[in-house]
């Protein structure tokens, strides 16, 4: 592989370095197009939030140094600097999770032109990732901080590539602040920035820029940025135990039985995660897996001592790659880690489309990346109507969560009629936090079931009614987990809670409509008159 790379001329060396405006103009445009079409599909459908989506909205209310343990705040902060313009609706996540995207293809646009020599390969790889089922299709519901994550890898592999190339200090300076804001996206940035650096001693280039005393620009900008969030964590006395523990730890209450499954979805789980880029590719390149096979019999030794003048990119990648499956199994072979999701790959994986690529283009045919470009748009329109038919099906008569349907307006006009515009709102759901928030803008949201989070009583709170509101699966008895909510506010109850049914017409008729049921609580200050 080394070889390979070294081959190259130093005129296309500099050639490939040198971002053209009408690719990086072409590549802007492409992703503002996508995020159009697919917001655009999205509205026609539903403004109603789910997910991860909702408890962000809720979140968002506020700046805080953090909003829960299992997430950093990054993402609720950019929800709330965008909200400040949009409010509290779907369009703001829109503008931000297909920015962030957009943002990706350029970040890794400029990283390709290191591995290409040919501008159309660099355009390619840029976008390869709408290729890959966990962005091109999962990306559109629900996906929040592993989007702003997925960005900030992209970013930081950029940055530490101009640090590598130039050693200047404001190249420094910029790795430690994608670093940084890279920490407080998802805990598994620290996976991936520990693969690189880990990796990157092993080339004595990289090592040397690495061990420069610059590197603490670096790394005390990094730690100023999200050392701030560990106090929080430590404040707040979270449980990042826990945390890891409800996400990858065994499933399987005998420890060789967690092993054996986590080493199968640590073989599996990669491969899930590349799916479909990487069967395209073996399809157009039937010798991809032999010329894969003998990179990595050259590759994966870790030649510390290995002389080259400059950084072996496709080399680093390999072993990112080759370090990323080591990780996952010694997971499994030493904790018994065994809830490996495709969707947990993004810090191992995410990168490796564009040695994949690179493995490709020596000897394809010359016009092979446009027909490669062609299948990435064909596959990135077909997304479209197939995602337009799952949203109805989602809305339909033969719906079963049906989240997307919820009647929420209806729902605000029981609460509009009930005195509720400002004043706080207390919900056991995020979605009906979410949601409401979006159609009352100015009240207070409290999630009864992330008592860590909740935002500062303001003077209006203390003297405004206030409602308790939550779906009747939760019983029709007032949740006792809102007492410490209502005292906050200095409230009492009046009267009994009351039922409230919307009904709503499932998308493409049926032969009657279903009606969502809701219990309410009203809450008046204590020195105000009972009604």
């Amino acid at each position: 592989m080394a070889s390979q790379c070294a081959g190259r001329s130093d005129a296309a060396v500099r050639g490939e370095r040198i971002a053209r405006p009408w690719v990086l103009c072409a590549i802007v445009g492409f992703g503002v197009l996508y995020g159009l079409v697919h917001a655009g599909v999205r509205l026609a459908f539903s403004e109603n939030l789910s997910g991860a989506v909702a408890f962000s909205n809720v979140f968002a209310q506020t700046l805080s140094l953090g909003y829960q343990e299992r997430q950093p705040p990054l993402y609720e902060w950019l929800v709330w600097l965008v909200q400040q313009a949009t409010g509290p609706n779907l369009v703001s996540f829109l503008l931000i999770n297909y920015g962030l995207l957009t943002a990706t293809f350029v970040f890794l646009y400029l990283s390709a032109l290191r591995l290409f020599d040919d501008q159309r390969w660099a355009m390619v790889a840029s976008l390869s990732p709408l290729l890959l089922y966990q962005i091109g299709w999962n990306i559109h519901e629900g996906v929040t901080h592993s989007l702003v994550m997925t960005c900030a890898i992209a970013a930081s592999f950029w940055a530490f590539m101009r640090l590598s190339e130039s050693g200047r200090l404001e190249d420094y300076v910029l790795f430690g602040i994608a670093a940084g804001l890279g920490l407080i996206t998802k805990y598994g940035f620290v996976a991936y920035l520990s693969i690189l650096l880990v990796c990157a001693l092993f080339q004595p280039p990289l090592r040397a820029r690495l061990l420069e005393l610059r590197m603490l620009a670096s790394v005390g900008i990094a730690a100023a940025i999200a050392v701030p969030f560990g106090g929080w964590l430590l404040a707040n006395q979270h449980d990042l135990v826990q945390v890891f523990d409800s996400t990858v730890a065994p499933k399987a209450s005998v420890r060789l039985t967690a092993t054996m499954t986590g080493l199968a979805f640590a073989g599996f789980a990669p491969l899930g995660f590349l799916f479909p880029l990487n069967v395209i590719l073996l399809v157009m390149f039937p010798a991809l897996l032999r010329e894969s096979w003998s990179l990595f019999k050259d590759g994966a030794r870790l030649r510390w001592g290995h002389v080259r003048a400059e950084a072996d990119w496709p080399l680093l990648l390999l072993h990112m790659t080759l370090a990323g499956l080591t990780f996952l199994v010694l997971g499994a072979v030493l904790i018994g880690a065994s809830n490996y999701l495709e969707r947990y790959m993004h810090p191992f994986f995410l990168l490796t489309p564009l040695l994949l690529l690179w493995i490709a283009a020596p000897d394809a045919p010359a016009r092979r990346p446009v027909v490669i470009g062609a299948v990435l748009l064909t596959v990135t329109l077909a997304v479209v109507p197939i995602r337009a038919v799952n949203l109805a099906l989602s809305m339909g008569p033969g719906c079963r969560a049906c989240q997307l349907a919820v009647p929420y307006e209806g729902l605000a006009d029981q609460l509009a009629a009930r005195g509720i515009g400002g004043g706080t709102v207390m919900v056991m759901d995020r979605d009906d936090g979410g949601n409401l928030r979006r159609l009352f803008p100015d009240a207070r949201f409290v999630l009864l079931r992330r008592p860590r989070y909740a935002p500062p009583v303001r003077p209006q709170d203390l003297t405004a009614p206030a409602l308790v509101v939550w779906r009747l699966p939760h019983g029709e008895s007032l949740p006792s987990l809102a007492a410490p909510a209502i005292r906050e506010i200095g409230g009492m109850v009046v009267g009994a809670p009351t039922r409230v049914q919307v009904p709503w017409m499932p998308l493409g008729g049926a032969s009657e409509p279903r009606a969502w049921e809701w219990m309410i609580a009203r809450v008046e200050p204590s020195s105000a008159p009972q009604r």
